[in-house]
């Protein structure tokens, strides 16, 4: 997300410093290293500073903040924070929020669906939040081969119609995720947005998932289904030849471009800069914020 938005920033006409590990190379950014920018010997020349982490004390300069993650019930944030879906921000007490955007240039779109073949899981392989237990579930009812991507490769790379196939990225994730069905997405969490559901949805490959968080903005009727149950979904499987890939993938660069996130952020940056706050009192994680209201299993 960082990278795509310097590079938008940088294609909208912007100066960007990227604070990172200085051994770092970026052909549109400055690189500052975060050693350097942590003990104050960093040549910033921003207007504007935009954090991917809350800071222990609010900035005395204009700033920003990005939480991609749920906080902890009662976890406070700065007042200048921004979420990434609607549902996000509202579950944290705050009404910023930006959906965060992808380069369409680093997938595949194969609109080809007589080409694609069996389930694809995308996500840290967790057993408990993104439910990767229910994912090999649905395929195995489904009679549908599933791919696994994410996490470590497990014992037995290949048993009983899953396939694990460890931590992947660049083109040859790209051609995992054009080259299946379906995407499965039956997390037990609200999710605060769903990078593997946009990377799905602009390759053309449409998207099953629970009905949690942010997927109800992510994921509509002509681009996938939200399942409340293991039965839905199973249903759900047989029926993806139902949804154009060119569909899904108008509707991912329509809403998740990077772009349009870019465009999204200069707002909140003018507003900020003309001295407004972003929320109207600092957000705090609200109960709702990980319990979801019904058990899956």
């Amino acid at each position: 997300m960082i990278w795509w938005l310097a590079k938008g920033l940088h294609e909208l006409g912007h100066s960007v410093q990227l604070v990172c590990n200085p051994q770092s190379s970026c052909p549109f950014a400055e690189i500052i290293s975060y050693a350097d920018f942590a003990h104050g010997k960093s040549s910033l020349k921003s207007e504007i500073q935009h954090f991917f982490y809350s800071p222990q004390a609010e900035p005395k300069t204009p700033y920003v903040v990005t939480i991609e993650g749920n906080g902890q019930v009662g976890e406070r944030f700065l007042p200048n924070t921004v979420f990434v879906s609607e549902d996000h921000a509202r579950r944290h007490g705050a009404i910023a929020f930006v959906y965060n955007g992808l380069d369409p240039d680093d997938y595949i779109f194969n609109p080809e669906q007589a080409t694609r073949s069996g389930l694809l899981f995308l996500a840290k392989a967790s057993w408990s939040v993104k439910n990767v237990r229910g994912a090999i579930r649905i395929a195995r009812s489904a009679n549908k081969h599933l791919n696994i991507l994410g996490g470590s490769r497990r014992w037995l790379p290949h048993w009983r119609s899953v396939s694990w196939r460890g931590m992947l990225g660049g083109a040859e994730k790209s051609q995992w995720i054009a080259g299946a069905e379906g995407l499965l997405f039956p997390v037990l969490w609200h999710e605060p947005f769903g990078i593997a559901v946009t990377e799905a949805l602009v390759s053309g490959t449409p998207v099953l998932a629970t009905p949690f968080g942010s997927l109800k903005e992510l994921v509509p009727a002509q681009v996938g289904n939200l399942c409340s149950t293991y039965e839905d979904f199973i249903q759900q499987a047989a029926n993806l030849s139902q949804f154009k890939p060119q569909d899904c993938r108008d509707w991912a660069l329509s809403k998740f471009h990077y772009l349009k996130m870019t465009q999204s952020y200069l707002s909140l940056y003018d507003r900020v800069l003309n001295g407004h706050q972003l929320n109207p009192n600092p957000p705090v994680t609200q109960p709702s914020a990980q319990k979801v209201p019904f058990d899956f299993f």
